[in-house]
């Protein structure tokens, strides 16, 4: 026996360029003006596999080969498809499982543990299911052996749950008087009997995953899904496929999130969102498989699972507007939040050169930072950057440095002012900057839109400059105010200023 395994093998045929009509054939589709040519179909000029893909073109498909006379108890000379399944004939007979018969039995199913049909699984026009497949053995294929060449049928592994297409090349009688059904009783002397034929791997017409990569340039929740095609899902087939649907696991559920209709491609790419994107902190897969239906025949395939991963690939925007005041000998720096909806947190970064070699870093997930162990003798360059949940960081502000606080040409505001406060609308917080042209005191307060005293933020002494203070839409008694119109006011000596803001729920 000799046995091939399907990769790369040429053959000196004649070129046979129409694929599709041995497509045609294969499937037994009426029309085909050619017969079917196994060897010109896998491995001609014309690659009829990339156009046309059928059972044989898999992975797993064997050239079997058994000699006449070859010793039917040397398993070498089995067709072995399983651990419960091999096909084997003797002299002047059908095929017979040899792990579980001594011979063909005819009327008894043989081969034991496999039932036949003609034509290739999911081919000639016998659908519902899989059917009809029937224990008549090989009978189910063509009933007289000398016939059997060039004819193709399919196999079922009844214990491996597994189908497989067979495509006869030679059948020799053997030296026996007769075969079983045709007036003899197969009872000749000697091994007889040789037997040659294509048999494929398991068929598998399921889409397949062969991708799944990150969104680029997003921020996050997406990949890509590159699906390869079922074999069916091509206009010459005599089934062919309806939809496909994609679904996504979620804890132990499969949760659709898509469908779309098959058009012959032969790779799909499906955007899919992920359940959470992986960080720098994180490595978060989420895991999907396609569904492939066809409604007339009621088919239904299902992928292998497949898993990746969505990155947020942008970072977020630049904290601008740093300033630095002098609180009580303590140094505030304040700047304007950032609005990305996946921020995280902030960085102040501090250094005693501009070109921050070897920064100090503080993290707050506020828009400002006391720095406690301010010394104005010291020479501190500061700056600041946002950072994202998936670990990505904005660029650098301005840099301020320290030491221009102590300066006579530190630039003095020229009047007291009360700003908007940013952001606006907010929710949950919102912070007020106002200006103090000369030391005094000073007070903020807001009131609500029935002229309601709801939160004194501050009340007291303050130094001239630049300030701000942060709102937290909470009262005086610390709870949670609703949502709505508010105002604040600036009070400092006897300048009077009021702005209004929107909380937002």
């Amino acid at each position: 026996m000799f046995k091939i395994v399907s990769t790369f093998i040429l053959f000196s045929t004649i070129v046979f360029s129409d694929c599709r009509q041995m497509y045609l054939s294969f499937h037994i589709v009426e029309g085909a003006e050619v017969a079917f040519e196994m060897e010109e179909f896998l491995y001609g000029e014309d690659n009829c596999c990339d156009e046309y893909p059928i059972s044989f073109c898999e992975e797993g498909t064997i050239y079997y080969e058994k000699e006449d006379y070859a010793d039917l108890s040397n398993p070498e000379n089995w067709d072995i498809i399983s651990d419960n399944v091999a096909l084997l004939r003797g002299d002047n007979q059908m095929l017979y499982n040899p792990i579980v018969e001594n011979s063909y039995s005819y009327g008894n199913g043989s081969p034991e543990s496999t039932l036949w049909k003609g034509g290739a699984t999911y081919s000639n026009n016998n659908f519902g299911g899989i059917g009809p497949y029937g224990n008549g053995g090989v009978l189910n294929i063509l009933y007289v052996p000398k016939f059997l060449p060039g004819s193709i049928g399919s196999i079922y592994s009844i214990p491996d749950d597994q189908y497989y297409d067979i495509y006869f090349t030679s059948w020799t009688s053997g030296g026996g008087t007769g075969w079983p059904g045709g007036g003899g009783n197969g009872s000749g002397g000697g091994g007889g009997g040789g037997v040659a034929y294509w048999r494929s791997g398991p068929v598998d017409v399921a889409p397949k995953i062969s991708g799944i990569i990150d969104v680029p340039n997003d921020q996050g929740g997406r990949v890509y899904i590159t699906i390869d095609r079922s074999t069916l899902d091509l206009e010459d087939h005599p089934s062919g496929l309806d939809i496909y649907t994609v679904q996504r696991l979620d804890s132990e559920n499969w949760v659709m999130i898509g469908s779309f209709g098959a058009q012959y491609s032969e790779q799909y790419i499906f955007e899919a969102t992920t359940l959470r994107d992986s960080s720098s902190q994180n490595f978060d897969l989420s895991t999907f498989r396609v569904i492939a239906q066809n409604f007339v025949y009621n088919f239904t395939f299902e992928s292998e699972v497949g898993s990746g991963y969505s990155l947020d690939n942008i970072a977020p925007s630049v904290p601008n507007g740093l300033i630095m005041t002098l609180n009580e000998n303590n140094l505030e720096l304040t700047w304007d939040e950032v609005p990305d909806e996946d921020f995280q947190y902030y960085i102040v970064e501090r250094d005693e050169t501009a070109e921050f070699l070897n920064p100090q870093s503080f993290e707050t997930e506020n828009s400002y930072l006391l720095i406690s162990d301010y010394d104005s003798e010291e020479d501190y360059f500061y700056r600041v950057f946002a950072v994202d949940h998936a670990g990505n960081s904005s660029d650098h502000s301005s840099i301020m440095n320290a030491t221009a606080l102590s300066n006579e040409d530190l630039m003095v505001p020229s009047s007291f002012f009360l700003h908007q406060n940013y952001p606006n609308p907010f929710n949950p917080t919102t912070r007020i900057k106002y200006d103090m042209s000369k030391d005094g005191n000073a007070l903020i307060e807001v009131i609500d839109v029935k002229g309601n005293h709801i939160r004194t933020l501050l009340n007291g002494y303050v130094q001239m400059g630049p300030k701000s203070i942060l709102w937290d839409a909470k009262n005086n008694n610390g709870e949670k105010v609703p949502a709505g119109i508010y105002f604040y006011t600036l009070k400092v000596n006897d300048y009077v200023q009021t702005q209004k803001m929107v909380l937002l729920k």
